[in-house]
């Protein structure tokens, strides 16, 4: 599911910020190359168990991946259900046990970057 009424779309900041910040709102660093990076927030619906991502790209604008000073801009955050296994459903609907934490994380990150 595409969360295109995030307010992140567009953000610029330096890589070293935003990793800090993402980190230590438990987001991982899953994948990455030199021009792109995808971080990752495992979530679990403790009603039936099952495994879901919210997932926060960034894309480089300005230098390389890795150093700190490399400019980077976030798109859309999608959320998914993880598939055994391996990939994500993007077309699955957020689960209500988990709609106030994926809300919760958009807006403390949206909030720290600005």
């Amino acid at each position: 599911m595409l969360l295109d009424e995030s307010g992140l779309k567009g953000i610029r900041k330096d890589f070293g910020t935003l990793d800090k910040v993402i980190r230590g709102l438990g987001f991982d660093r899953w994948s990455w190359d030199y021009d792109k990076a995808v971080y990752d927030l495992k979530l679990e619906d403790p009603e039936k168990g099952t495994v879901y991502y919210l997932r926060i790209p960034a894309e480089v604008i300005q230098g390389r991946l890795e150093n700190p000073k490399t400019t980077v801009e976030l798109g859309d955050p999608v959320f998914g259900r993880h598939l055994h296994p391996h990939g994500l459903d993007y077309e699955a609907a957020i689960p209500e046990p988990l709609e106030k934490t994926v809300k919760e994380k958009l807006d403390a990150l949206k909030e720290a970057l600005s």
